[in-house]
């Protein structure tokens, strides 16, 4: 049985899964792992620009080192996170080894019979190694910032400055300022929503996933505006203006995204409308400076106005990033742009989900400190007003969605899930059953604008959903001590109808803080602990969820939960009550492979739970 105490603040990280590398070894990985195609580029990405970050390496790995770096054998049990950690004291400089390398790199791949080294993500035994020296420091030109008034007062934002000046970053600041723009920087930082619901700072914790902790962005003021509702994660934007995000995409993992989504209301009293603003750009859709979606250069350009885009991505280019830049449209139509009282405020938040084996400390170094640079920046015009637009209306229009569903549903195995149904039952014949069964919680994000949806708990209406993600919610239920819940159904993944899936607990439907969750790694082959014959059974799931210790299941597919008289708040050091005795659950499915984007709803079978209570005691 997994024992599971009160979560800590920070995502615990997962352990390192043990391999034994035959034949050869990637950045964390052996040729045992997914087939590279789970990994590959989509056929229309743009190739790389020739930039001083992605040229070719001057000469083969197998040469002799250069005066300004040495030549290391990869042997069983490196990865070139292991190896950059070794070099530089970070593992998240291993782009650098890749780049020096590719060629003896991708020649090794292709020799073990591999299309490509998958940017890096196999690496095999023998393969020599460039490590350069590290580069001198370069000095990035000093621009007018403005810093969020709050973040040094706010300990559940972790924020840290990426170690290195980004070229690209020092390239377009330079190019903003021949151009006449004023920019103003921002910061990156995870975001609690459990931490921030117990110190009173939000009014619900709004069902986080604890496998995933969001970064957000955070963005100063333009002098003169009108104060935001929820500064500094929150905010305006001028007609004329843009957003800016530029850095290195996550390491590999099964989803990424840069979600852009409005927020109306505050966020502290509640309730908010909080709709997506179209669709994210996603592990499947981004456009990056190198050959695979994972830790690559890109950059994000966030307006609602023609002629500033076109000038932002003119700058972008510039600046090496002409291949790798990516548009979130605002569009005037469905968002009231500006910057005075009546204004939509924004919200940009990175998802990071699952990462692939061998990547698990790459991803909480990631998180740690992101290696992403946000800036607003806007044309620059005579008047000191800066609240008021420099260049004429020149709105973009509306972005067509990607359009959800192909047609083929999980519905076939349902005789298969109504069996698992009973044999959970049967095995457990002590305890009194009742089926909780998910539905749809949130409304899409266009509709519920429209309609005006809120959050409001118990009701749940348009919650931070992506466009990518189906997310059902279930009804409340009691758990008491001496109870447990399995939840079960269909592994997403398995069917291949999300790239990403999991089952969350959440306790009391008004705070909807996170208590546990597993995703569809964790959940493979959980099915066969009470179908161990069936040939559907590797596409389905069971997973216990126990408040009944020793009288209730034990096993490597329990989890144990904090008691239902468990004081939620007190890990942060806070008061604010939760009852841990109710409880819901939430059942991601994010991004269909065919399709980038979410599932479509009619296509899932909808995940179920049983909930436990022991049978009274016969006199």
């Amino acid at each position: 049985m997994q024992k599971l105490p009160i979560r800590r603040s920070k995502a615990p990280r997962r352990r390192r899964m043990a391999v034994t590398a035959v034949s050869g070894i990637a950045a964390g990985c052996t040729v045992l792992c997914p087939a590279p195609i789970a990994l590959a580029r989509p056929a229309t990405t743009t190739a790389p620009v020739p930039t001083a970050l992605t040229a070719p390496s001057q000469a083969p790995a197998e040469d002799a080192a250069r005066d300004d770096e040495s030549v290391r054998t990869v042997t069983d049990g490196d990865t070139l996170w292991s190896m950059a950690e070794e070099v530089y004291g970070s593992g998240a400089r291993w782009p650098d080894l890749y780049r020096a390398s590719r060629d003896g790199i991708e020649k090794a791949a292709r020799s073990h019979g591999l299309p490509s080294g998958g940017g890096g993500h196999w690496i095999f035994a023998g393969t020599a190694i460039r490590t350069p020296a590290p580069a001198a420091k370069t000095q990035a030109p000093a621009v007018k910032t403005q810093a969020p008034a709050t973040k040094a007062q706010d300990p559940a934002t972790k924020t840290r400055t990426p170690a290195t000046a980004d070229p690209h970053l020092t390239r377009f600041e330079r190019q903003l300022a021949q151009a006449g723009y004023t920019s103003q920087s921002g910061s990156e930082a995870v975001f609690d929503l459990d931490r921030r619901y117990c110190e009173g700072t939000l009014f619900s914790g709004m069902w986080p996933n604890p496998q995933s902790p969001y970064i957000v962005s955070n963005l100063p003021e333009v002098p003169g505006q009108t104060a935001n509702t929820n500064p500094p994660v929150t905010w305006r934007l001028r007609e004329d203006e843009a957003v800016v995000l530029i850095g290195t995409t996550p390491p590999p993992e099964a989803y990424f995204s840069f979600d852009l989504t409005m927020v109306r209301g505050s966020l502290h009293t509640g309730p908010v409308l909080w709709p997506a603003v179209g669709d994210p750009v996603n592990r499947g859709t981004v456009k990056t400076a190198g050959p695979t979606p994972f830790g690559q250069p890109f950059a994000l350009v966030m307006t609602g106005h023609e002629r500033t885009r076109a000038e932002v991505h003119e700058m972008l280019a510039a600046s090496g990033l002409g291949g790798a830049i990516n548009d979130a449209t605002v569009p005037p139509a469905m968002f009231r742009l500006g910057l005075g009282e009546d204004a939509d405020q924004f919200l940009l938040g990175i998802r990071t989900a699952a990462p692939e084996p061998g990547f698990e400390k790459a991803l909480d170094a990631y998180r740690d400190a992101p290696p992403l640079q946000i800036l607003r920046v806007r044309p620059k015009g005579a008047s000191a007003d800066q609240t008021k637009p420099v260049y004429a209306p020149a709105p973009l229009p509306v972005p067509r969605l990607r359009t959800a569903g192909t047609g083929a549903t999980e519905l076939d195995l349902n005789p298969s899930l109504q069996e698992l149904r009973q044999r959970i039952i049967d095995a457990h014949p002590g305890f009194e059953a009742r089926d909780v069964v998910t539905e749809r919680g949130f409304e899409q994000s266009y509709p519920g604008l429209q309609s005006n949806k809120v959050i409001d708990p118990p009701t749940p209406g348009i919650g931070a959903l992506s466009n990518d993600a189906d997310d059902p919610l279930s009804p409340s239920f009691s758990l008491p001590d001496g109870s447990f819940v399995v939840a079960y159904g269909t592994n997403h993944v398995a069917t291949r109808q999300a790239s990403y899936s999991s089952i969350s607990l959440y306790a009391d439907e008004e705070a909807a803080v996170s208590v546990t969750a597993k995703n569809h790694r964790d959940l493979r082959g959980t099915a066969r602990d009470y179908l161990p014959g069936s040939p559907d059974a590797d596409k389905l799931y069971a997973w216990t969820f126990s408040r009944a210790g020793d009288a209730g299941p034990t096993g490597p597919h329990v989890t144990e939960l904090p008691s239902a008289s468990t004081d939620f708040c007190a890990q942060y050091g806070a008061e604010r009550p939760v009852d841990m005795s109710r409880m819901q659950a939430v059942a991601r499915a994010y991004m269909q492979p065919e399709t980038l984007t979410h599932p479509a709803l009619s296509s899932l079978l909808l995940d179920r739970l049983l909930v436990f209570t022991p049978k009274p005691k016969s006199k």
